[in-house]
């Protein structure tokens, strides 16, 4: 796993997972979840870790709306809505990527895809696939990227 925040080598993390789970939630006739952690140190499914100052995670949510199956595939980060007013639920499906380097968590500006290459979202099932988030950077950002394969197993399902 790849990450990284800002050009200062404290803002860059490459680990190969110590821990790698998912989460399935399904609201029926509203959107499916399917949230993917990866941490550098033993993270956990049932309850929150705190991080130490030298651990990294990333997670993944992907969102699919209305009735759509979660299936193999390519799902974008277009970014966040813009602040204020309520906003429609999405009409397509997307990603959402956060990162946490150490203490300090943050979600990637809009940019890249997470690949899924397998998808079972039964209870112990796995997802398999890629991660390839790049944001090159702008006047008011930093570049940032988040980038790996990974195998998750489902850890919690939700119907």
């Amino acid at each position: 796993m790849y990450i990284v925040a800002g050009p200062e080598l404290t803002e860059r993390a490459e680990f190969r997972p110590q821990s790698s789970y998912a989460e399935y939630l399904v609201l029926p006739g509203e959107r499916r979840e399917l949230k993917i952690t990866l941490a550098s140190y033993q993270a956990s499914c049932d309850s929150f870790v705190a991080p130490s100052e030298h651990d990294s995670s990333a997670t993944v949510t992907v969102v699919v709306p209305g009735t759509n199956e979660l299936t193999p595939g390519s799902y974008a980060w277009r970014g966040l809505p813009a602040p204020g007013g309520a906003e429609p639920p999405p009409a397509t499906s997307y990603a959402l990527p956060t990162i946490r380097l150490g203490h300090r968590g943050l979600t990637l500006p809009a940019g890249g895809e997470i690949k899924l290459e397998s998808v079972a979202t039964t209870q112990d099932g796995r997802v398999r696939g890629l991660l390839d988030f790049e944001f090159p950077g702008d006047a008011e950002h930093v570049a940032t990227s988040l980038k790996g394969s990974f195998e998750a197993k489902l850890c919690r399902v939700r119907l």
